[in-house]
C-alpha cells in the first residue's frame, strides 16, 4: 500500500500576508536561520521547522519540489 501525500500545502509554508509559498533562503542556511517571503519579507519562521513542514507534506517523498525557496508541485 502506498503513501498518500495530499497534492496542496498546507498554511505552514505559505505566507500569511501576500499568499505566496516563495521562501527567501540564504546561501548558508542552518536548521536556525530566520526564513522570510521573497515576495513581500515577512518572517515565516526558521529553517529548521520550514524544512520539516516541507518533509512531512511530501518533499520528502517527491511530491513538491523546491527550487531556490520556490516551492512547486510536481507532475
Amino acid at each position: 500500500m502506498g503513501l498518500k501525500m495530499d497534492q496542496k500545502l498546507d498554511h505552514g509554508l505559505g505566507c500569511p500576508d501576500c499568499g505566496t509559498i516563495y521562501l527567501n533562503i540564504p546561501k548558508h542556511v542552518t536548521g536556525d536561520t530566520p526564513i522570510t517571503c521573497t515576495t513581500c519579507g515577512r518572517f515565516l519562521g526558521s529553517w529548521g521547522d520550514l524544512e520539516q513542514c516541507f518533509n512531512r507534506q511530501g518533499g520528502q517523498y517527491g511530491v513538491f519540489e523546491m527550487h531556490d525557496g520556490l516551492i512547486i508541485r510536481k507532475g
